[in-house]
């Protein structure tokens, strides 16, 4: 898939129509994206990707959570895994952009920190807007796209970023609620929790901020996950772990927010503590080298340096923002590492939200415009 062309989905229907009909139209993409996706898991763990579904779902329990909080979701996963012809365990592991990895670190050694994604807001204009650079495993390129999701019986229409057979990355809907995420694997998981995934869909079914941030704290989650989250009046930071929910409002004098990927005020990471605690022990070499493999600092204080900046921070300056190469904030495809899949830009407009999105690193691709 060219970076400049994103291809759109439109979702009609029942949750399993619409599952259904996505892995229908992308059989083709879905096969050749899990396969990826199974390559990776073997590279990765030395397991067989069978064999790691089936310890995975042994020790965590993530169902119950999934069908008291997205049963309709869960339903649309079920159409996915029907419509494309693949098995339901691949299908749903596909919908864990969070939990696999945490996973993956227990498999081989424990649990490490990914550099996965950073974000910013504003609603210093009485606008708001959200924005981020969607940093993901190389695996996932090529198979970049936005499905335009219609709720049944609903005014909510959404658009998500996400890649073939995947419920979603990240989005807005047409009520002006928008979602921005970032991994923060040091906090605490849960493994009975909520996948992220299925909690950005169910985020873009709400019609403010208020219903958003009530969502947000009534549910478990199962992941160390940092969201930028808004509506037209405002917006605001979440730091989420196992058993808390941190907000972190906009300074008053700015009204913007950005993070990386390391907790700035949720101090729930008693077991990533105790991982380094032993690791400095048992093999500080190792962890000496992960740690200067981190990009998380350096991003968040070029963040820190752009964002708060005395210029307007509108579509034009997130995009420069996002682009920079100094930490970098912006990643290229460099045949190892993350890359920056997709740059997305939402204007929380009351009236005309629109989403801005590159489908691919944002100093070098183009982006288009898409509204409701």
């Amino acid at each position: 898939m060219a970076l400049y062309k994103m291809r759109v989905l439109e979702l009609k229907g029942t949750p399993r129509q619409r599952g259904r009909q996505h892995g229908e139209e992308l059989r083709e993409e879905i096969g050749r994206h899990l396969d990826l996706y199974r390559e990776n898991i073997q590279q990765d763990t030395g397991l067989d990707a069978q064999v790691f579904f089936d310890r995975m779902y042994a020790e965590t329990d993530f169902m119950p959570a999934i069908e008291k909080y997205a049963p309709d979701l869960l339903e649309e996963v079920r159409g996915i895994a029907e419509g494309s012809g693949r098995n339901f365990d691949e299908t749903l592991a596909r919908q864990l952009s969070d939990e696999d990895p945490w996973f993956r670190q227990i498999v081989k050694f424990g649990r490490a920190v990914p550099e996965n994604c950073s974000c910013l807001g504003t609603s210093e204009t009485g606008r708001s807007l959200i924005a981020q650079n969607m940093d993901s495993p190389l695996y996932y390129d090529g198979f970049q796209m936005l499905l335009r999701v219609h709720e049944p019986d609903s005014d909510v229409e959404s658009l998500v970023f996400t890649v073939a057979g995947k419920l979603s990355l990240a989005g807005m809907n047409n009520q002006g609620v928008g979602i921005c995420c970032n991994t923060v694997l040091q906090l605490d998981f849960n493994p009975r929790g909520l996948p992220e995934d299925f909690i950005v869909r169910k985020v873009l079914q709400q019609k403010n901020l208020e219903a958003v941030l009530a969502f947000m704290k009534s549910i478990p989650h199962a992941s160390g996950q940092n969201y930028v989250i808004g509506d037209p009046k405002r917006v605001t930071d979440l730091e989420c772990s196992a058993h808390k929910v941190v907000e972190i409002p906009p300074q008053p004098e700015t009204q913007r927010v950005f993070h990386t990927n390391h907790p700035l005020q949720n101090d729930d990471t008693r077991s990533w503590n105790a991982l380094m605690e032993r690791g400095e022990r048992e093999a500080p070499q190792m962890v000496a080298q992960m740690k200067a493999r981190q990009t998380t600092f350096d991003r968040f204080v070029a963040l820190k340096r752009d964002v708060e900046a005395d210029l307007p921070l509108d579509v034009r300056r997130a995009a420069e923002i996002l682009s920079d190469h100094t930490a970098p904030v912006c990643l290229h495809h460099l045949g190892k590492g993350n890359y920056t899949l997709g740059c997305l830009i939402m204007e929380l407009d009351a009236q005309s939200p629109r989403l801005n999105i590159a489908g691919g690193p944002p100093c070098s691709t183009p982006f288009r415009t898409y509204t409701f």
